[in-house]
């Protein structure tokens, strides 16, 4: 989780220091696609480290917002899931 969080945050030379502290490269997050990912596999950390299961994250992911259709992301942050359980 730190080296996914700390990917994500240090985004450009302004966190030079701190991500030599949590040990990840400035600005190794350059297009969409790779932050998109990385924010799933976050999640699908976050939620394995609160002792959620498949059915939870449904739930979440079902119940989050009745107008926005978030399935792509639940299948996305599942696959991480199921590899990290």
């Amino acid at each position: 989780m730190v080296e996914i969080a700390g990917r994500l945050a240090a985004v450009d030379d302004r966190f030079t220091e701190w991500a030599e502290a949590v040990e990840v490269p400035v600005g190794s997050v350059t297009d969409e696609d790779t932050k998109q990912d990385l924010i799933c596999e976050l999640d699908a950390c976050v939620a394995y480290l609160y002792g959620l299961d498949e059915n939870d994250l449904a739930i979440i992911y079902e119940t989050f917002h009745e107008k926005t259709d978030y399935s792509e992301r639940h299948a996305a942050v599942l696959e991480h899931f199921r590899r990290i359980t």
